[in-house]
């Protein structure tokens, strides 16, 4: 583990962990999802991943909706969710996209007013929200993994970014069932957003 600032030349450098493989994202965005959700076992991913069906039993394929959206929908979301939901807060000159998975995922892409909605390139902001059973302990876990960089930010949280992934920045809080995920193609900026609280729940 390593923190927030520090350097490590000699450090041999893992490939990310992920979830699963690679994950595409709900958007088919092409950004990589390094850190997997396995704070709640000590299981293999292997053996997480092979599961065991029923004949004539098939597990649903999520399904995502991609829509425009606004702070008033948004918060209108949020409220109608009974759970948290992650944001950068209301920003100017940008249209909101929002992105909903039947699995629970939740993602706000922050889009330039030209950029269509749906537009597939890795150049935004987004922030996600994920449905965790034990979040916090599962961002401890990828703490532990090697190019693992983390810092503490306000009301407990705890953040982590992968020096070989540095664009995404995953924060938990303690007791918290949801994770969230920061994407931004500069990777100083979306350190800087979890960093100053910037990244919070939709109000």
């Amino acid at each position: 583990m390593v923190a927030d600032g520090a350097t490590s030349a000699g450090r041999s450098r893992q490939a990310p962990i992920r979830i699963g493989a690679v994950v595409a994202l709900a958007l088919a965005i092409a950004f990589v999802v390094w850190l997997v959700v396995r704070g709640n076992d000590n299981t293999s991913s292997t053996a997480k991943t092979s599961t065991t069906h029923k004949p004539g039993k098939k597990t649903p394929k999520p399904r995502e909706t991609i829509k425009a959206a606004s702070p008033q929908t948004l918060r209108a979301l949020a409220q109608a969710s009974g759970h948290p939901i992650y944001w950068a807060g209301p920003q100017p000159k940008v249209k909101y996209e929002l992105t909903q998975v039947t699995d629970g995922r939740i993602y706000i892409r922050y889009l330039p007013k030209g950029v269509p909605i749906g537009d597939r390139r890795a150049a935004y902001l987004i922030v996600a929200t994920y449905p965790v059973k034990d979040a916090y302990k599962a961002v401890r876990t990828a703490a532990k993994e090697s190019g693992a960089v983390t810092f503490h930010t306000s009301r407990g949280g705890l953040a982590v970014y992968n020096q070989s992934a540095a664009t995404n920045v995953y924060l938990a809080y303690p007791g918290s069932k949801f994770q969230v995920e920061v994407f931004d193609p500069n990777p100083s900026r979306a350190r800087q957003l979890v960093r100053s609280g910037t990244v919070r729940p939709i109000a």
